[in-house]
């Protein structure tokens, strides 16, 4: 009798092996918990979570190897195949490694270097699947594989929750047009949107393939928590789409909101909480901008830090925990913190408030800022870093107006290697290329007026540094820019009339021509605010069916309104001295029941402002308090 072959020998043990073998489901193997086997098994029942029971086939590359790999070495050394491992390791990182930023089931949690669990899993040995686990181990990572925040018990609640707020092939047709063309070439949050609408043209295939719509008939590849996080990123760009839509403002504000909250209880159902993806913050991110648009900023500054902290977690902040990223998911994850980098700093310079993102986690190609011909968005991402290095808090014995002269220097050397169009406005060939000119004349100018306001601060009688009269002149001079501008800009597009950052810089700088000394009495400052307040009474304004005028601003929100009750109450004294000091101005919108409680009618004294300070007046206008720490002392 002939001795078997090392092969056939080989195929036995795998087959007895096989034999013995007890299966178990995906969450009690990630648990190390005991598992019946069965469909669903007993501890998933237990657990609340029967619907992510699930059994995938264990397929180990060391017990069985290619056919490539037997047929060079029937049965290799372990020596060898211990450093074969380790060379595989190096030229291909891991497959969870590579897409744990596209896959929102991974339980990837980023680690500084510093950490215990990176410094322990830099020396664990290979196979060592405890140090694999050393996150949950040591309570610093998730343990929830659904959203804990909601009454919804089995997998068939979650499809019919998923089902009703799907959008609509109809409502993707009408307001995607409008996120695409109109909001998202001036602040481009999707970071992919050639992907992204090919993953849109398969969610309307699937929908009117009637894949979305039975309830009793769950669709396995739009269950998963990256699925649902890419319909919430959808419902999120229809909401913006809708702000910026042409329809009536009640109905429009009503399809945001709506899209809104269906966006979020889409993010619910991802377990955006708890297990992140890149379609969950880009979500979050459009949500948050379109609250802000829609005048809640406070409400979009609180939901930022919440972002921030959870593209933090996904180490979206840092290159280097990126680095085993195949090159397109570095790409994307680096352009996302930028949009994030851009978010918070248009925030942090309107509130004056610090950011909480950083800079310094990506490296920034030099040749980028010495190449010519930057186009709007490059440009606009290097502002924004620069506005993040501007609300930085100065370092101690820093002297403010040395800084704000180096921020200039810093912002002119930028303009310089901007495309022809940016530059000079008689360069635009195109409507867009109109419309980017000026809208980097309005960012650009708020980022000079805010770089400048330290001399703003100061009144002529006070001793001059050398560099005050720069600030002073440039300052002037930004004002007028951002207001020209704007008045330019909502002429050829309603883009302006919608963007909360817009808005805010525009009535910001022409109170500040108002207040200010150096422009109180100019005649071309006070034309320049007369015709932006025209703008604003004017501007989406309606006949209603009784023959009356309609509210035409009352998307605004408070603070903006009170800027502009104040505005003009400041112009109509300097025309009528007889008018009585607390005298409301009872101009289209502008009555005081508009306002709401809190919010007074009145107008107030310009010509004495607080500190002699323009901009502490501004301050006490635009940023009314709005809590009451009075009322936190008792419970009722």
């Amino acid at each position: 009798m002939n001795a078997p072959s090392h092969d056939e020998a080989d195929r036995v043990l795998r087959l007895k092996r096989k034999e013995r073998e007890v299966r178990a489901c995906y969450p009690c193997r990630k648990r190390k918990v005991k598992c019946d086997g069965t469909q669903p098994c007993r501890t998933c029942q237990k657990r609340n979570h029967p619907h992510i029971c699930t059994y995938d086939p264990i397929r180990d590359s060391r017990r069985e190897p290619s056919q490539a790999a037997s047929a060079q070495s029937a049965s290799p050394s372990p020596a060898r195949s211990q450093s074969r491992r380790q060379a595989d390791a190096i030229v291909s990182p891991p497959v969870s490694t590579s897409l744990r930023l596209d896959d929102a089931a991974k339980d990837y949690v980023y680690s500084g270097d510093n950490s215990v669990v990176s410094i322990l899993r830099s020396r664990a040995s290979d196979g060592n699947e405890f140090m694999t686990d050393l996150g949950s181990v040591l309570g610093l990572q998730n343990t929830f594989n659904s959203y804990p925040f909601m009454d919804l018990k089995t997998p068939q609640e979650r499809w019919s929750s998923l089902l009703s707020v799907l959008p609509q092939r109809s409502e993707v047709l009408k307001f995607f047009h409008y996120y695409r063309i109109t909001a998202y070439p001036f602040n481009p949050i999707i970071a992919d949107m050639n992907r992204f609408e090919l993953d849109l043209c398969t969610y309307l295939n699937a929908y009117s393939a009637g894949e979305l719509r039975e309830h009793d008939k769950i669709s396995d590849r739009w269950v998963t928590d990256k699925s649902i996080g890419h319909i919430s990123l959808l419902l999120a760009a229809l909401a913006a789409g809708a702000h910026y839509s042409e329809i009536e403002y009640p109905q429009r504000l009503e399809l945001a909101t709506d899209f809104v909250r269906r966006s979020f209880h889409a993010l619910r159902l991802a377990n955006f909480l708890f297990r992140p993806s890149l379609d969950t913050i880009q979500a979050l991110l459009i949500i948050g901008n379109t609250l802000q648009n829609m005048g809640q900023s406070d409400a979009a500054w609180a939901l930022l830090g919440t972002t921030v902290r959870l593209a933090q977690t996904m180490g979206l902040h840092t290159e280097r925990s990126n680095v085993h990223c195949p090159e397109y998911v570095r790409a994307k994850a680096k352009t996302l913190w930028s949009t994030i980098v851009w978010q918070d700093s248009l925030l942090s310079m309107s509130y004056d408030r610090p950011p909480i993102v950083t800079v310094t986690g990506w490296s920034v190609d030099p040749s980028t800022l010495q190449k010519n011909n930057l186009s709007y968005l490059q440009v606009m991402h290097s502002l924004c870093r620069l506005g993040i290095d501007i609300m930085r808090p100065e370092s101690s014995g820093a002297n403010e107006f040395d800084r704000a002269i180096e921020a200039l220097h810093r912002l002119d050397k930028l303009y310089q290697g901007e495309k022809p169009h940016l530059q000079i406005r008689s360069n635009c060939t195109t409507l867009q290329e109109h419309l980017e000119h000026l809208a980097l004349r309005m960012h650009s100018s708020f980022c000079v007026s805010v770089v400048c306001r330290p001399a703003m601060k100061q009144s002529r009688p006070q001793p001059q540094l050398p560099q005050t009269e720069i600030l002073r002149n440039r300052a002037k001079g930004s004002l007028i820019e951002a207001s020209r501008a704007f008045l330019d800009f909502q002429a050829l597009s309603v883009i302006p009339l919608r963007s909360w950052s817009m808005v805010h810089t525009v009535l910001s700088s022409t109170l500040l021509l108002c207040m200010w000394e150096e422009t109180r009495n100019d005649p071309e400052c006070r034309d320049l605010q007369q015709r932006v307040i025209d703008v604003f009474t004017s501007s989406d304004s309606r006949t209603s069916e009784e023959g009356g005028p309609e509210n035409g601003i009352q998307w605004l929100s408070a603070r903006h309104i009170r800027a502009l009750v104040t505005l003009r109450g400041a112009l109509d004294r300097h025309q009528d001295d007889s008018v009585p000091e607390n005298e409301t101005w009872s101009g289209p919108g502008f009555n005081s029941g508009f306002f709401g409680s809190g919010m007074p009618g009145a107008f107030f004294d310009i010509t004495n402002p607080i500190d002699n300070s323009p901009v502490s007046y501004l301050d006490s206008i635009m940023n009314v308090p709005m809590f009451d720490f009075a009322q936190e002392n008792g419970f009722l």
